[in-house]
């Protein structure tokens, strides 16, 4: 069922019997090609019919045909769902086409929102202010702006500002002249020079001294600078993009930002959230750094098991998007065989000590363990069912209609659990 290069545009599933083991294909097939449009044929007896249209309304077939059929009526419904699907495809390969084939966006909303804003404001000359915590990609996301922008043809330089001194600091952002300091043999470029006409990324900006703060507002206000040791101001022409994973309010409070830097810097603020909250593209991103990492270590590692990836969903990720990575290329080189499972991950997953957790009155205590049991139950309840509502149900002796109101209240990505299952082939007809 892997999808190929030249794999069909459409599948005609053949629907004899409703029983569970065909449905079951049914669902197995969508899981593997969800691009592609399905049309169900329909034996005309009522059970059928009944359970077809349960396919078409939530379980995605786009249509059905009630056999016996005319050919011309199953050409109209091809050619209709054939349309439909290139329309679809298009529209989505021009919206985010501009995304670099490394930069992964996955199926969160907020992320789907930031691409969304970025792509309007690249073209500009704001300064952009890029919030969010160690690992969520800030970098990343600048240099797509950069890409994006009327500048693109110009440099694209960075500065961690974290990384270096205050006095080597400055030397890197406005160069200086021969003579400046003791070794100061010849005149050297700044970073503002450098990236004229382009942009200059400035990360960790919270980390840079008064001084350099100050100096850095008189660039954006005046669009020059004085090389250190020099007397007359450079002109430049350069769009910062500023990044930070600090809360720039508090240290303005605290007497470490300048008030003035952050309103001119603040002009555009983009807050990228950390990966506990988009654990909905995990998978994805697994898959990702999988493809790529076999590539580059010459291994062959096809299958993460569904236990695994309920795992990695669940743990908080500090070090969000980089730690993943991290954690996939050790678990990429370490694997012997051609799957990782719970017992790979024991052995070499980053454990984390515990944090001292805060003694809570009996009501409020009883009401965050209720609610963490009920989000693990539930998770667990729908990887044994391999998302299967139905059978869910019928283990936890409730309602389906508990379970969907379950799977809203924690977010939980229904096809996660039912795409990384692996059932029994059953028989069935599928062309």
């Amino acid at each position: 069922l892997k999808r190929k290069k030249n794999s069909a545009s459409l599948v005609l599933f053949n629907l004899e019997r409703p029983d569970e083991k065909t449905l079951s294909l049914f669902r197995k097939t969508r899981r593997h090609l969800p691009d592609i449009p399905f049309i169900v044929l329909s034996s005309p007896g009522p059970a059928c019919i009944e359970r077809v249209l349960k396919l078409v309304t939530k379980e995605g077939a786009y249509d059905y045909i009630k056999k016996p059929f005319l050919m011309d009526e199953l050409k109209i419904i091809v050619r209709r769902a054939l349309k439909k699907e290139k329309t679809s495809s298009s529209e989505k390969t021009s919206s985010f086409s501009f995304l670099p084939s490394d930069f992964v966006l996955g199926k969160n909303q907020k992320m789907k929102e930031i691409v969304g804003i970025i792509k309007e404001i690249a073209p500009t000359e704001l300064t952009i202010l890029i919030r969010g915590e160690s690992g969520t990609g800030k970098e990343m996301l600048a240099s797509i702006i950069h890409k994006l922008s009327k500048r693109h043809k110009g440099p694209f330089l960075r500065l961690n500002c974290a990384a270096i001194c205050e006095s080597i600091m400055e030397s890197e952002l406005f160069g200086y002249e021969r003579g400046a300091f003791t070794g100061a043999d010849t005149r050297k470029k700044g970073l503002f020079s450098a990236a004229d006409g382009g942009t200059l990324l400035l990360d960790e900006i919270a980390k840079a001294s008064l001084n350099t703060q100050a100096k850095l507002l008189g660039v954006i206000e005046r669009k020059e600078f004085i090389p250190v040791g020099g007397i007359s101001p450079v002109k430049c022409d350069v769009r910062l993009i500023i990044a930070t994973n600090s809360n720039l309010e508090e240290e303005i409070k605290k007497g470490r930002f300048l008030a003035d830097l952050y309103y001119r810097i603040n002009t555009f603020s983009i807050s990228l959230p950390p990966l506990r909250e988009r654990r909905e593209d995990i998978p994805l991103l697994v898959e990702h750094f999988l493809k790529k990492y076999n590539s580059c270590f010459g291994k062959n590692i096809k299958r993460v098991s569904p236990e695994v990836y309920n795992f990695l969903v669940e743990y908080p990720w500090p070090g969000n998007i980089r730690e993943l990575e991290s954690f996939v290329v050790k678990m990429v080189v370490v694997c012997k065989g051609s799957s990782i499972t719970l017992n790979d991950i024991k052995k070499f997953f980053p454990h984390k000590a515990p944090k001292k957790k805060r003694f809570l009155p009996f009501e409020e205590a009883k009401r965050s363990f209720l609610t963490s049991f009920e989000e693990k139950y539930i998770r667990e309840l729908l990887l044994l069912s391999q998302g299967n509502i139905k059978a869910a149900a019928e283990k936890a002796g409730v309602t389906r209609a508990f379970i969907y109101q379950k799977i809203r209240k924690y977010n939980i990505d229904l096809s996660f659990y039912r795409r990384k299952s692996s059932p029994k082939e059953p028989s069935g007809s599928v062309y």
